[in-house]
């Protein structure tokens, strides 16, 4: 940052982890062929010194950049890897365009495939 720049800062700004957590869990949602968020498992969580938790996702931020790892569970009859794909675009789009902090990577565990009672494989 120069000169310029600092005298014309009026501050700084912080968002917390969990807002990030959450956008990346609304995002996700919305993604068709995601039927619900599944649970981070709990082994997982505690790899992580500096990490956000919310249902479905996990957070490690280190030096401004953000990793994502979450975990769904998908809609019967949807293509897997295309679903897995738009999830990891729609989370980095997400966060770029309303906090433009980068993404290095989101990390998407397919944990299991609902179906419903009478619907079979």
């Amino acid at each position: 940052m120069d000169e310029q720049e600092e005298k014309e800062s009026i501050g700084r700004i912080e968002i917390a982890p969990d807002v990030l957590t959450t956008i990346a869990h609304y995002v996700t949602l919305g993604v068709e062929g995601v039927n619900k968020m599944a649970a981070v498992p709990r082994d997982v969580g505690h790899l992580f010194q500096r990490a956000a938790r919310q249902d479905g996702v996990l957070l490690d931020y280190a030096d401004g950049r953000l990793a994502f790892d979450i975990y769904i569970i998908m809609d019967p009859h949807v293509n897997m890897l295309e679903t897995s794909r738009a999830v990891q675009a729609a989370v980095v789009e997400a966060i770029d365009k309303m906090v433009g902090l980068p993404v290095i990577s989101v990390n998407v565990h397919v944990e299991d495939v609902f179906y419903e009672q009478d619907e079979t494989a």
